[in-house]
């Protein structure tokens, strides 16, 4: 039951998302896109995990679910069930992907893209704001099983100009074969974070020092042990 209703809430959030950036692009009224909102969307990929935090001592459900839509429109909703507390917190987005060029098909290395749109989170009372996001993958070395991931993403909340700017790079190998049944992923990189803080006036001076903290994670077929923001953690792949 806990599950059904964790991906309605996420498939709800999706929707509404979607019909919002169709309506705001001008494609179609609201009211046909609502009537029938999923004749041309096609949901990619849905991953459930289990997390454990050693430092708070607690269980949680992990969702992440993306869709494609136009097929330019792309949906993203994470969320986490506290199974302690009951606490429900959750952060989704719509965005309008722009791209240097169409995508590789079996290809580690894929073109710069850029996506501009809306999202919710829990964080800030289900209140919208502005998302925009960038990034990029390419391949190391020979083969496909070193990979290069860049990625930033800013949030402006329209109302209070307060605006939020993260970023990640990983470097992640993957090793075949590691053990006689199992392959493991090795994944290394850091963290960018700028505080949130609202636009100052001119020579006010900075909104914020950069932190930057060292991420690692090691993955086999379900298991996976993470480093982040300076706590381990243990997640297992439903």
């Amino acid at each position: 039951a806990p599950f059904a209703a964790y991906s309605a809430a996420s498939w709800s959030v999706c929707t509404w998302l979607y019909c919002g950036t169709r309506w705001a692009l001008g494609k179609v009224s609201l009211v046909p896109v609502i009537a029938s909102p999923v004749g041309d969307i096609i949901p990619v990929k849905m991953e459930t995990s289990l997390h454990y935090d050693p430092s708070q001592k607690h269980l949680s459900f992990l969702l992440k679910e993306r869709v494609t839509a136009d097929p330019d429109i792309q949906l993203r909703f994470r969320g986490r069930l506290n199974t302690t507390a009951g606490a429900f917190d959750y952060h989704a987005t719509a965005h309008k992907i722009f791209s240097t060029g169409p995508a590789i098909k079996e290809s580690v290395t894929q073109p710069l893209r850029l996506g501009v749109g809306v999202g919710v989170t829990s964080n800030s009372g289900d209140e919208p704001f502005l998302a925009a996001t960038v990034s990029k993958k390419i391949s190391l070395f020979e083969g496909e099983h070193t990979q290069l991931r860049a990625k930033a993403n800013l949030e402006l909340d329209p109302r209070s100009a307060k605006m939020s700017r993260t970023a990640q790079v990983r470097i992640s190998r993957r090793l075949l074969n590691f053990t006689a049944h199992q392959d493991l992923q090795v994944t290394a990189g850091l963290d960018l974070d700028w505080p949130k803080a609202a636009k100052k006036a001119a020579g006010a001076g900075s909104s914020g020092k950069l932190k930057a903290d060292p991420y690692l994670s090691f993955r086999e077929n379900n298991w996976g042990v993470h480093f982040r923001h300076g706590h381990w953690s243990l997640t297992y792949d439903l």
